[in-house]
């Protein structure tokens, strides 16, 4: 439906995802055309000092044509109501495409386009989306026509992390330094360097997979990518009341917690992870680590590092902590 419209808006948080969306519509209706598509891209704020391009004049060689507009959030807002008004009457001859990373300034152009059935959002997967994330980096290496195998995928979301212009620029590096063939974990680690954060909940999945390794790798990314300990602490407690809400089998939104129906279902697998009494251990090894980081002298990273492989580490001590009475007014 949306792809017929006149005017189509693309709209979402990550600039690189709406241009690849557009590369695909371009590449669709180009294919329509026969090979021949006429394609001009302009960026909105531009349109304030140039106007809007002719969209009512067919290319001078009789083919399609296209217009791409960036940045169309920040449209002049002559330029929004002179395309509003090209949703009237008979369609424009040019397909017009629109970019844009938000609304604000575009809200009344963006309803009219989708009430025309034309608005199309793009945006990034969910941090706890592993699948998704795994799915972006193979289509980006299939835009430089390279395949890549599980553990490569797995070794280049570890050096890019949940960022999409990461993933773009390391595929890139990777698609072009790695030897012709499928692309392994060890071509990736030969040319790529560094440690993408890939979010405190991923360090939580990787702590709660009982992976010290990999939590650590993981937590050591966040933390360079400027998440303050005691943010990425509360991730990893809330992801322990949800592990501990499934396994009781409490209604999630009565104790605070959202959990849709893949997380539950990723929560109970995570769960089998550990033992009887480990769950409420883990939860009392990150309360010390919250008071050792008010309290203490040890910076946040370090008192976060131990607590994160302390519980990975299949290690918990999960006996009761015994309280010893003062003794200091016995024989009065």
């Amino acid at each position: 439906m949306a792809a017929a419209a006149p005017i189509l808006l693309i709209t979402g948080p990550e600039e690189l995802l709406l241009h690849r969306e557009a590369q695909r519509i371009l590449a669709r209706h180009r294919e329509q055309a026969g090979g021949e598509l006429d394609v001009a891209e302009v960026r909105g704020p531009e349109l304030g000092e140039q106007g809007l391009p002719d969209l009512r004049t067919a290319s001078l060689f009789g083919g399609q044509r296209a217009v791409v507009v960036r940045e169309a959030q920040a449209l002049p807002a002559a330029a929004a109501r002179a395309l509003a008004a090209e949703l009237d009457g008979s369609p424009p001859e040019a397909l017009v495409l629109l970019l844009a990373t938000s609304l604000g300034r575009i809200q009344t152009l963006a309803k009219r386009i989708k009430d025309a059935g034309g608005r199309i959002d793009v945006a990034p997967p969910r941090e706890y989306e592993e699948g998704k994330w795994r799915r972006l980096i193979t289509d980006e290496l299939a835009r430089h026509e390279r395949r890549i195998d599980d553990q490569g995928v797995e070794a280049l979301l570890e050096r890019a992390g949940t960022n999409v212009s990461a993933i773009a620029e390391k595929a890139a590096q990777v698609a072009a330094g790695a030897p012709a063939g499928t692309i392994t974990a060890e071509h990736v680690e030969q040319l790529v360097v560094g440690h993408g954060s890939r979010g405190s909940f991923a360090v939580a999945d990787a702590m709660c997979e009982r992976q010290p390794q990999l939590a650590l790798t993981r937590l050591r990314g966040v933390l360079a990518d400027g998440d303050e300990p005691v943010m990425v602490l509360g991730a990893l407690a809330y992801r322990l009341r949800a592990l501990l809400a499934v396994a009781a089998r409490l209604d999630a939104k009565a104790v605070g917690l959202r959990i849709s129906d893949g997380q539950r279902r990723r929560l109970q697998g995570l769960r089998r992870n550990f033992g009887p009494g480990e769950l409420t251990a883990a939860v009392r090894v990150l309360a010390d680590a919250d008071a050792e980081m008010k309290g203490g002298e040890l910076p946040g990273e370090l008192i976060l590092e131990r607590a994160v492989v302390a519980i990975a580490d299949r290690d918990l001590d999960v006996q009761p902590r015994r309280v010893v009475p003062s003794v200091s007014g016995a024989g009065r």
